[in-house]
């Protein structure tokens, strides 16, 4: 069933293609990639859990551009309703993030992450289902009122007001990780105090819902 439900988006998608525009704000039900501002890699996670900490699924990036393992959707906050496809989403806001692979959100919580020393980020939750550790606010960069398409922003945990954080200072490779290490060349994603250059991210490939009142727009073919 959710194959043909897959196959008849994609077939919607392919046949409402419009002319939105790459200025226009990222909204509610839309499916990207971030790309860490710094770095380029990709906000990614897999079905590989931490080896410390929590335990729960690893959050990493990498610099591969046509992983589907990168898409996340993007979702309201766990305290309120479900929110309208084609929501725009306002700066400051809450958001949920969830990986599209394995349904489970970009989550951050009290443990220590394993390479940077800075608070744990791991996906957690099971069907999209999680807690207000899945909650981060969307933090413009600019004097924008809404979260918009390519223009970078950070995202601070709502529970610990800690910031998504990457660093190439945090990659893992055979001192840190072993010979075996399927994480191998990724870097670390965690939640640091500071909003720096390290805490900004852009949106990047994804199937785009655009305002209410558009159509939607299949962004990229190499998701």
């Amino acid at each position: 069933m959710q194959l043909i439900i897959a196959a008849i988006l994609i077939s919607l998608f392919q046949l409402q293609v419009s002319s939105i525009k790459r200025e226009d704000p990222v909204t509610c039900g839309s499916v990207i990639k971030l790309v860490h501002k710094e770095t380029g890699n990709n906000l990614h996670s897999h079905a590989i859990a931490w080896g410390s900490g929590s335990g729960q699924q690893s959050v990493t990036s990498n610099s591969a551009k046509n992983e589907k393992s990168s898409l996340w959707l993007v979702k309201e906050s766990s305290q309120l309703q479900a929110c309208e496809v084609g929501t725009p989403i306002k700066c400051g806001e809450s958001i949920r993030l969830e990986h599209v692979d394995t349904k489970k959100n970009l989550h951050s919580h009290l443990f220590r992450a394993p390479l940077s020393g800075n608070q744990e980020v791991s996906a957690f939750g099971d069907g999209g289902q999680g807690d207000t550790g899945d909650n981060w606010e969307v933090v413009c960069e600019a004097k924008e009122s809404f979260w918009m398409r390519y223009k970078p922003v950070a995202f601070k945990h709502v529970d610990t007001s800690k910031y998504l954080f990457t660093s190439v200072a945090a990659t893992f490779n055979q001192q840190n990780c072993g010979g075996n290490c399927p994480i191998m060349s990724q870097t670390e994603i965690s939640a640091a105090a500071r909003k720096d250059s390290k805490t900004l991210w852009n949106t990047d490939q994804g199937v785009y819902f655009p305002p209410k009142g558009k159509q939607v727009e299949d962004e990229d073919e190499d998701l």
